[in-house]
């Protein structure tokens, strides 16, 4: 019964919830009624990332493209953060969202990317050497307080790290912010989920799980979950197939209070549809 009390708070479900959480909730944009056209055209973010080495796969990109123009649509701004560069193949896909006025902040251990790279992308990006544990410590990290709206962590994934970048996480996401995790559902790094997971259910903190793939997980501020599900539920898989992916698939099996994230996949040879198991998990479809 405490656990869910609890995690009625962190994911906005609670009667109780606190005051700041409310006032959040009342100050999440309204969805535009038409997305707008991303600020630059997919293809050209996508040749630009295509042709760097490194393992994000054409569907993350879709993915991460259609959820970074979906934040801009909402009108949410600010500094933008990735650990873990290695060649800067995500790195410039998100380049293609951030403003000439934003900060733009890759930080990793070793400096695998070239000078080269770094000034091809379409916002020249600050690069810190260092681990995530450093930056923790930095001015920058004061600075950036409650301020970043999107921040990628593709870093060690060891046990310890990944905990202390959700805390990190917690300290830094904006109200609208979005915190993406690579590898969460590699079982290569398996111990990522118990540390995600020891974080959202025992810790304080106001973020939820609202998407997963077969990559990477996106988790927001729990006022702004409706938002982002949402958005995920009625528009993202048309934003897919925009991006050129007529063939994904989104699974949502149970809708409990204490866990309401949704699944996107690559649809598999012979399915039909769009959503997984509609004649048993309609209901699960029916709002965020």
């Amino acid at each position: 019964m405490m656990l869910r009390r609890l995690v009625g708070l962190l994911t906005g479900t609670s009667s109780s919830a606190p005051d700041d959480v409310r006032r959040q909730v009342a100050n999440v944009p309204a969805r535009p009624a038409q997305m707008p056209p991303p600020r630059m055209p997919f293809e050209k973010a996508f040749k630009l990332a295509d042709g760097i080495e490194g393992m994000m796969s054409t569907f993350s990109m879709e993915l991460m493209d259609s959820l970074l123009s979906f934040q801009e649509a909402l009108g949410i701004a600010g500094p933008v953060l990735e650990f873990g560069v290695y060649k800067g193949r995500s790195a410039a896909l998100i380049s293609a969202h951030v403003l000439p006025e934003e900060r733009f902040i890759l930080v990793d251990v070793h400096k695998y990317i070239s000078d080269e790279t770094l000034q091809s992308m379409f916002r020249i990006p600050e690069f810190t050497l260092g681990s995530s544990e450093d930056f923790a410590s930095s001015a920058t990290a004061v600075e950036l307080h409650r301020k970043v709206r999107f921040m990628h962590v593709d870093s060690s994934h060891a046990y310890r790290t990944t905990l202390a970048e959700m805390r990190l996480a917690e300290q830094l996401l904006a109200d609208g912010g979005i915190l993406c995790l690579d590898d969460f559902a590699n079982l290569h790094y398996s111990q990522v989920l118990p540390a995600v997971y020891k974080f959202l259910y025992t810790e304080k903190h106001d973020l939820c799980v609202f998407l997963v793939t077969n990559a990477k997980a996106y988790l927001c501020r729990s006022a702004y979950f409706d938002a982002y599900a949402g958005f995920v539920l009625d528009g993202l898989q048309d934003e897919m197939r925009a991006r050129g992916n007529a063939e994904t698939m989104l699974a949502r099996t149970d809708a409990d209070v204490d866990y309401r994230a949704f699944y996107l996949r690559p649809r598999s040879p012979g399915e039909a549809g769009d959503r997984y198991g509609p004649e048993l998990y309609g209901s699960h479809y029916a709002a965020p």
